[in-house]
């Protein structure tokens, strides 16, 4: 963090400063089943185990507690979780920059451009992701130019914990107060609804991932977006569009 004082939370203008969380996986990008594909194919090379994250739930959870999952389900050694990450993180770049079908979602590039012009909005990151994958994903996709900061998915904990931290690190980094109503989670899964709900902040859902309109609405997020091809403005920024 610079040496600036913490800035007040609402402008001399009258507008608020708004900080939004942005999953990544169904949200940013679109890599289907890739995380998945690269997670088994290093318990085969490591352990010989194949489909071994059978049963265990990926959409909206954090990669530590489906690892760690797998990890418990085959009496494995938690200290070699080291090494397994640190092998995924080379087969998950190899993976992505292989696969021809990996894009951004559509209209993505548009949205982060326009908040990034905004003086009002801060890009923060709040991802099951660990975070070297997090940025590995997005520098394929030319993204993390729009990011500096966030909140990941290293250690098993509950997905709000994780929007937690991404706030706290959005405050020291950029020095702005931030208040619960200018906080937008920003993602496709009901876990990260639930996650910025249990927080007190806006949430916004978008049908970009595996869960449609209907399935997503029935979380009572703030807004429901059907994709960013949208109108999303009202949505992020509520009534200070």
């Amino acid at each position: 963090m610079d040496d600036r004082e913490t800035r007040p939370s609402r402008w001399e203008d009258g507008s608020s400063p708004r900080l939004f969380i942005w999953d990544i996986d169904g949200t940013l990008t679109q890599a289907p089943g890739v995380g998945r594909a690269v997670m088994e194919q290093v318990f085969r090379e490591l352990f010989g185990i194949d489909n071994a994250l059978d049963g265990i739930p990926m959409a909206g959870s954090l990669d530590s507690v489906i690892v760690g999952t797998a990890f418990d389900r085959f009496g494995l050694d938690r200290r070699l979780l080291p090494e397994y990450w640190a092998r995924y993180c080379v087969r998950l770049e190899a993976a992505l920059a292989a696969d021809p079908t990996a894009r951004t979602t559509p209209n993505i590039e548009t949205v982060l451009t326009e908040l990034d012009a905004d003086p009002r909005a801060y890009n923060v990151l709040g991802t099951g992701n660990i975070e070297r994958g997090a940025w590995i994903k997005l520098r394929r996709f030319g993204l993390d130019r729009f990011f500096d900061v966030g909140g990941f998915g290293d250690e098993p904990q509950a997905r709000w914990r994780v929007i937690e931290t991404a706030i706290q690190r959005a405050k020291d980094h950029y020095g702005v107060a931030f208040a619960p109503e200018q906080i937008t989670v920003i993602g496709d899964t009901p876990r990260d609804i639930e996650a910025g709900k249990r927080l007190g902040v806006r949430t916004v859902a978008v049908a970009t991932g595996p869960y449609d309109v209907d399935a997503l609405a029935a979380c009572k997020p703030t807004a429901v977006l059907p994709s960013f091809a949208a109108d999303w403005r009202p949505a992020l920024f509520g009534s200070e569009t």
